[in-house]
């Protein structure tokens, strides 16, 4: 399964390429700790602008992510106790549709 960093359709209040997503995760995250610290939940109404900025800035920042990870896949190793073969070369999977 490929690495979803999330993103938007042209349709504001479509969420569905945002869901389950690193972006989404990042949201669900965030509202854990507003909880926590006793804050109030984030809101979640589609058609709330503020909803959208902050969705936003999540799907920015995963997005950056998986493209560098993808981009600089050679900065990872993974080592196996095999004779012979020591070290395995990912293939970093990522889904930016």
């Amino acid at each position: 399964m490929p690495i979803r960093p999330g993103r938007f359709s042209a349709n504001q209040t479509d969420y569905s390429a945002f869901v389950n997503s690193m972006a989404d995760e990042m949201d669900k995250a965030l509202n854990e700790l507003m909880l926590l610290d006793d804050l109030p939940p984030l809101k979640t109404d589609p058609n709330d602008r503020e909803v959208r900025d902050r969705r936003r800035l999540f799907v920015a920042i995963a997005r950056g992510i998986a493209i560098h990870l993808r981009d600089n896949e050679a900065a990872f190793r993974i080592t196996l106790p095999i004779l012979g073969n020591p070290v395995v070369t990912p293939d970093i999977d990522v889904d930016l549709t």
